[in-house]
């Protein structure tokens, strides 16, 4: 059969960052999917770079449940069942591996600790004066006893907890009305500790830290309602480090002590962005966060690699990222636990580096009732590349993501590791730049192609991604880029019919801030440039019309 297809180039960033890599993926497990299972998840990795995750297990039981990868399979418990038991919980693994956990008994209103010792599940009620255990975070001193920060919800204030050998010292810190929420705690060398909070009443993020006799506490960002879901983590010279979200523009913000001042940065601006932050620090002391996009429901990640900010969408598939929980492995490569809204599942995403072979391009592209596949390489760590493997997966449908939170899928539900099938019967060599003929395909079919390189030694790394789908294609918008832009963008438009194409650009607000008119004389692809160099920094929606038809795509201004 012959069919023509349309060419879908995916492209890829270079990552500076230590532990990251040109063309590495990301991997996706959903982890327990027996029901509304993985809200307020917390994750820590263990010395094999195992993770292990505490979360609240909501539509079966009312549970305290906990997850650990064994090397091979996942063990799933539920520690705590006396009641409605598990939310707010924050994991720490001691050095002999045992996770402690930190978490709300809703039941009793009690802050409540559960630890591993070894043979068995040992469980404690820690504070039961009030409505109390709200906004769990538990970190672990050298000497393995937790120290915990929550919020009182009958005061709504702070309180510290920790554990001094023999017993229980409670402290509370911030008793200003409304103190106290999204706590995040971490110790620094002489074992202090350094909380991050947010004040509900002043709408400020707060820090309180001890000074070995006194706590002193700081009101590090007043500008709008900010502090929400606030995670924070020490640098080696023992500065705090700061994620949060302002919730006044839905901004992921960052803050960190240069040691003499406090330094405050919008990272994430375009849109309703930043929420369920968790940040952790690598062995250069650069930031590593995980968030959940409310505006298109997906996990982000965000890092700096020393020089600038790079983001991420880790996981698009349905409304997922809510309560997201970040940790770095041995070789700095993020670990992210977060909860699926869409499925109600435990989900679980981790990043694998790449070896060094940069992927310069991979195109796909018909010929009569096959698909050429052609891509070209280049190695950056004299490795030697004996062939390549080609993988292939149908793809049945492309829906146009919502302009809410709860979006269509922009790929049938699948994992990412799922559902792939190897095309070349031998290993496939020649020189540089590769190609490949596949004709074992159907019209009518999409499909998306894995790129795998086999090195000399036997060792595989993937590079990247391709996908096509069969014509003749509707008209529609194929691709805008760059994305975000800042001067120009450009539109690919796939346009089956003569006649004449109206571009128009609108903002948020429904107010249209750019338009334009193409006559088109013949069935083609055509591109059109948009400039935007006049435009605030947001969020817009391109609307292509033609025939009758129209066409939609989501695109974002940066400055």
């Amino acid at each position: 059969m012959k069919s023509a297809i349309l060419v879908l180039y995916l492209s890829f960033l270079v990552a500076l960052t230590a532990g990251l890599s040109f063309a590495g993926e990301w991997h996706i497990e959903s982890v327990d999917t027996t029901g509304s299972v993985g809200d307020y998840n917390s994750i820590a990795l263990d010395s094999a770079d195992n993770p292990h995750i505490s979360y609240y297990d909501w539509a079966n039981m009312y549970d305290l449940k906990y997850a650990r990868y064994d090397g091979s399979s996942w063990q799933i418990e539920s520690i705590d069942t006396t009641g409605d038991v598990g939310e707010w919980t924050s994991i720490a693994l001691d050095s002999s591996q045992n996770p402690h956990i930190s978490y709300l008994d809703d039941t009793n209103a009690d802050l409540k600790y559960a630890y591993y010792n070894g043979s068995s599940w040992q469980i404690e009620s820690v504070d039961t004066a009030g409505d109390v255990g709200y906004f769990t975070s538990i970190a672990l001193d050298s000497s393995q006893n937790p120290h915990i920060s929550y919020s009182d919800g009958t005061n709504w204030c702070l309180k510290y907890a920790y554990f001094d050998g023999s017993s229980w010292q409670i402290e509370s810190l911030d008793t200003v009305r409304s103190a106290g929420g999204c706590t995040s705690i971490a110790l620094d060398s002489s074992q202090n500790p350094h909380i991050s909070y947010y004040d509900y009443v002043g709408g400020n993020l707060k820090y309180a830290h001890y000074e070995g006799s006194f706590w002193q506490i700081e009101t590090v960002d007043t500008m709008n309602d900010v502090g929400w879901s606030s995670s924070i983590a020490l640098d080696s010279s023992q500065n705090p480090h700061i994620s949060y979200c302002d919730a006044t523009n839905e901004y992921l913000m960052y803050a960190y002590s240069d040691g003499s001042s406090w330094q405050i940065e919008s990272l994430d601006i375009m849109g309703e962005w930043g929420g369920h932050t968790s940040i952790t620090l690598d062995s250069l002391d650069n930031s590593h966060i995980s968030y959940y996009d409310y505006a298109y429901g997906d996990l982000k990640y965000a890092y700096y690699d020393g020089l600038s900010w790079q983001f991420e969408s880790v996981d698009t598939v349905g409304n997922v990222g809510i309560y997201t929980s970040i940790a770095l492995d041995s070789s700095q490569n993020p670990h992210i636990s977060y909860y699926d809204t869409s499925n109600g599942d435990l989900k679980y995403a981790w990043y694998v580096p790449t070896l060094g072979i940069n992927l310069t391009s991979f195109t796909a592209a018909p010929q009569d009732n096959t698909i050429f596949l052609h891509w070209q390489v280049e190695t950056t760590q004299g490795e030697q590349i004996a062939g390549f493997n080609l993988y292939r997966r149908e793809i049945t449908s492309v829906a146009e993501s919502a302009p809410c939170s709860c979006k269509a899928n922009s790929l049938p539900l699948q994992e990412k590791d799922a559902g792939w099938t190897k095309v070349n019967p031998s290993l496939i060599t020649g020189q540089n730049p590769y190609a490949y003929t596949d004709g074992d395909v159907v019209g009518g079919i999409t499909y998306e192609y894995k790129l795998e390189a086999v090195l000399a030694d036997e060792s595989t790394e993937i590079l990247g991604t391709a996908s096509c789908a069969p014509t003749p294609p509707a008209f529609g918008i194929v691709s805008l880029y760059p994305n975000p832009a800042s001067e120009t963008m450009t539109c690919l438009l796939s346009v089956p019919d003569a006649g004449t194409v109206e571009l128009e650009l609108y903002d948020l607000s429904g107010r249209m801030v750019w338009e334009k008119q193409i006559n088109v004389s013949e069935p083609n692809e055509m591109s059109a440039v948009l400039d935007v160099s006049s435009l605030a920094s947001g969020v817009y929606t391109l609307q292509a019309t033609c025939g009758g038809v129209q066409a939609s795509a989501r695109c974002v201004v940066a400055r």
